[in-house]
């Protein structure tokens, strides 16, 4: 596979699948965690997340914004951001930025 298909090194949005995760998570968690379900109880269970997040986004909308990211997230994130920069400019070798 090509070297542009996988890396996300200069990738700015979310480089994990947490959120794709915790969606498996509450799904598996209101069909009971049952491995082949019933065709409607699958429906169901995608009426309720559909209803879960159209609640989520109402309520993001009245506030006007979306809540904050988790400081630990935000400071990682940061840290990346600054060390790209010199290892881009070759001023931090591949081996120095592994390491921070």
């Amino acid at each position: 596979f090509d070297l542009s298909l996988w890396n996300y090194f200069d990738f700015k949005s979310s480089r994990t699948n947490n959120s794709s995760e915790g969606w498996h998570h509450r799904l598996n968690t209101d069909l009971n965690h049952v491995i082949h379900p019933h065709f409607y109880m699958f429906i169901r269970a995608i009426q309720n997340d559909y209803a879960y997040n159209s609640a989520i986004s109402s309520r993001h909308t009245a506030i006007g914004a979306i809540p904050p990211r988790k400081r630990l997230f935000v400071n990682r994130n940061a840290r990346l951001h600054d060390l790209e920069n010199p290892y881009k400019q070759q001023t931090l070798t591949l081996e120095e930025y592994l390491e921070k």
